[in-house]
């Protein structure tokens, strides 16, 4: 059966399991499988349980000349580059840890050149005109639901929230062979997806711009 929504993954779980006494449990495998999906990536052969990243978005807009922030998108997981794109001039401003932007500071206003990320971004200096700007970054794998009933990682790779549900469902009922090979299913689909994902942008080359959860 295709699995594209919620409901189709919830009974293919009860499919598979073949366990009537499961079922009271598959919302929680599938809270349980999300927070694998929302890790970072890890190889199959590592010994970490790795994630999915997904297509990059991109939000643009014009940056404020009264405050040196900027909120970041709703969905926003991590971020990949952030420039000011001026028909004059094009920009690529220089990520820096939170704990290094004190270092780039500077008084008055100017165009930016250094930012950091926490809960916003934040710029070296406040922005002396509404510079229009593009933030590319990774999306959050919004949480299935009765009312969210689908996202980016189950429409593309529904094998990777089945195999991720199975691991945890045959954990619980203490059958760790099963459970051993539907992990090895879910890192190799993990890392797959991700992977797919990756290679139209693997032109642009290493621009590296991550949160402080990604820089301890």
């Amino acid at each position: 059966m295709a699995i594209t929504t919620y409901a189709e993954l919830k009974t293919a779980i009860a499919n598979w399991t073949a366990r009537s006494d499961l079922t009271a449990y598959i919302d929680e495998f599938i809270d349980l499988a999300e927070t694998y999906i929302k890790r970072d990536p890890a190889h199959p052969d590592s010994p970490e349980i790795g994630g999915v990243r997904g297509n990059i978005q991109r939000a643009t807009g014009t940056l404020s000349t009264s405050a040196s922030t900027l909120a970041l998108p709703t969905d926003f997981l991590e971020g990949y580059r952030l420039n000011l794109t001026s028909d004059a001039d094009f920009v690529v401003l220089r990520y820096v840890a939170p704990t290094q932007l004190s270092l780039h500071h500077r008084s008055g206003t100017g165009r930016p050149s250094f930012y950091t990320i926490s809960d916003v971004i934040e710029f070296d200096v406040k922005p002396d005109s509404a510079y229009p700007y593009e933030l590319s970054y990774y999306p959050q794998v919004t949480a299935l639901s009765d009312s969210n009933t689908s996202n980016f990682v189950l429409t593309g790779y529904p094998d990777v929230y089945l195999s991720a549900s199975l691991f945890h469902a045959f954990r619980f009922i203490q059958d760790e062979q099963s459970a051993a090979s539907w992990l090895s299913q879910y890192k190799t689909s993990a890392w797959t997806a991700s992977e797919t994902y990756r290679r139209p942008r693997a032109s642009q080359g290493s621009v590296g711009i991550k949160t402080d959860s990604a820089n301890p």
